[in-house]
């Protein structure tokens, strides 16, 4: 999951009406099914867990005061083409508890492997009462080469505050990013998740969402993705807010010729398509088993610009004002860099000794050769206490603050002064660990990823993985803030504090120069200066690094 970082400056439910036959009935089924509509036979469903979409009738199931609709296909696609519509069914398709199958990935800690690439599926989950509800659409992460929007999440607590929530599955790795000149627009990923966004909008008022209030969330690289969607003209219309959580890494991303350097051509000449070009090279990546594919592709991937879904990169797209300009939450994590620590621990790095140490940085760093990383390790680790985890801490100190918060930090500058923006700092360095199976050898604290357990977790899940009284009450508070910013964020005088104020928790403030973020630490969030964050992680030098 290690992300590869360019240099900035530059170039995871019972209607209780419901008869127990009419619910046995929809446990069982299928999950696709095909052929054509026929209008002047459609008949008004009877059930009520039946709806009309534009490809066809779904029938969901009833789960924890829910209306579940798992597997609903949004899309289909040749292998490096552009995602459409799937055609439309005429028998009513019958969900089950099943989701979807994952998109093409290698097993990981991350996610699980999958050589399906009939894997552009959606979930929906709504209220049990009829309604008008804001919608959440969550974007996952995985570096772009993992996960998916199945089991990993669970949106039981934001739809029990009234709001509809979607999560989906976009073309990942090689096959939903490799950046070639071959391949035209390769951000295919960016296409599907555009389609479902599409999706939708055509189709969500069945299911009692409101499409007209869409907020797209995610995180790390689904929080990469929410920005690329604000810096591409495709997705104008297609969302009204945005949250990011851990996203704003790699702003500057990669352009088409760069990125096919970087990822493209290495990908290419690992496979039997290496003496190929053009047309050529095209209808042999296509022959290619996915196995194949994912042996070849990189350990990380980008998005690419200088194509038609991504003309300009994040920043330049922030920084000219030509993007998506809606409503935005933002923040990261107080230790960003311990998930990648504990990663590149996994991997063999050397974080005992002062050789290794320096080592470690020297390769971490060398993604942005005008920094002096000798010198960048001898600073972080005379911050840090003498102890057994000295390197590991001072290591983790960097991947935090170069890597995540300072971008993030130079990000909410770009932001704060042309639309509405709201800035956290999730900081519970009791958050439980949220990795199944890895008990890391040093204290995760905040880390990567773990912020996105209070949003969409049960209080059971939270409390199996070590949760106590405090992280629950943090939970609860960070479940209110994103749904009012769902239903309120249009209001700079509400945004994700609720028309009742804060609903019992702390003011979360606007954003705006020299002013205040949200510390999301247990059991109650608190409103502090924007600079404690700034120089907790040095954004003075990150944001402009001098040169060696």
């Amino acid at each position: 999951m290690t992300l590869t970082t360019i240099n900035r400056t530059s170039p995871k439910f019972l209607l209780s009406t419901l008869s127990a036959v009419v619910i046995a009935a929809s446990l069982s089924g299928c999950l696709s099914s095909g052929g054509g509509s026929d209008d002047d036979d459609h008949q008004e469903p009877t059930n009520p867990l039946q709806l009309s979409t534009q490809q066809g009738d779904y029938i969901g199931i009833s789960e924890n005061g829910m209306r579940v609709y798992r597997g609903i296909r949004y899309g289909e696609a040749e292998r490096f083409a552009a995602p459409a519509f799937p055609a439309a069914h005429s028998a009513p398709v019958q969900l089950s508890t099943e989701f979807g199958s994952d998109c093409p990935q290698n097993a990981s800690a991350f996610g699980t492997a999958s050589v399906n690439e009939d894997c552009l599926f959606l979930n929906v989950y709504a209220p049990e009462e009829p309604g008008e509800y804001p919608v959440m659409v969550w974007i996952h992460g995985g570096a772009f080469i993992y996960g998916s929007g199945g089991e990993s999440y669970e949106p039981a607590r934001l739809v029990d505050k009234g709001v509809v929530v979607v999560t989906l599955n976009y073309r990942l790795g090689a096959l939903g990013f490799l950046p070639h000149a071959s391949l035209g627009d390769s951000n295919f990923g960016l296409q599907d998740q555009q389609l479902a966004l599409q999706w939708v909008k055509e189709n969500i008022g069945a299911f009692d969402g409101d499409a007209d209030n869409v907020t797209i969330f995610g995180e790390s690289a689904g929080g990469h993705s929410v920005m690329s969607q604000l810096a591409s003209p495709a997705a104008e219309g297609l969302f009204h807010k945005a949250i990011v959580q851990s996203g704003s890494y790699n702003g500057d991303q990669v352009s088409l010729p760069v990125g096919q350097a970087l990822f493209g051509n290495p990908t290419v000449a690992a496979t039997e398509c290496a003496d190929d070009t053009g047309d050529q090279l095209v209808a042999c990546l296509r022959s290619l088993s996915v196995e194949d594919i994912l042996a070849a592709q990189p350990g990380n991937i980008l998005p690419a610009t200088g194509t038609e879904v991504l003309p300009i990169s994040i920043n330049q797209a922030l920084t000219t004002g030509e993007f998506n300009q809606v409503p935005v939450v933002m923040g990261s994590n107080r230790d960003e860099g311990a998930l990648f620590t504990l990663l590149a621990l996994g991997e063999g790095k050397d974080l005992s000794t002062g050789d290794g140490y320096d080592a470690a940085v020297q390769e971490l760093l060398s993604e942005d050769p005008r920094l002096d990383a000798k010198q960048i390790a001898d600073d972080y680790l005379a911050l840090q206490q003498p102890s057994p985890l000295y390197y590991i801490n001072a290591y983790t100190a960097i991947g935090t603050d170069w890597r995540f918060n300072c971008p993030n930090d130079a990000q909410w500058e770009l932001l704060q002064g042309q639309v509405n923006t709201w800035g956290y700092w999730f900081t519970d360095r009791d958050a439980p660990n949220a990795l199944e199976g890895l008990n890391p050898p040093f204290p995760l604290g905040a880390a990567h990823s773990f912020e996105i357990q209070y949003v969409l977790s049960s209080e059971e899940t939270l409390t199996e993985r070590g949760a106590g009284p405090d992280q629950l009450a943090l939970a609860e508070y960070m479940a209110q803030y994103w749904t009012h910013f769902a239903k309120y964020g249009n209001d700079p005088a509400i945004g994700p504090n609720g028309t009742d104020g804060a609903s019992e928790a702390v003011e979360w403030p606007r954003l705006t120069a020299n002013g205040n973020i949200l510390r999301l630490d247990a059991p109650t969030p608190a409103a502090v200066a924007r600079s404690e964050f700034s120089t907790t992680h040095r954004c003075d030098f990150w944001n402009s690094p001098q040169p060696q």
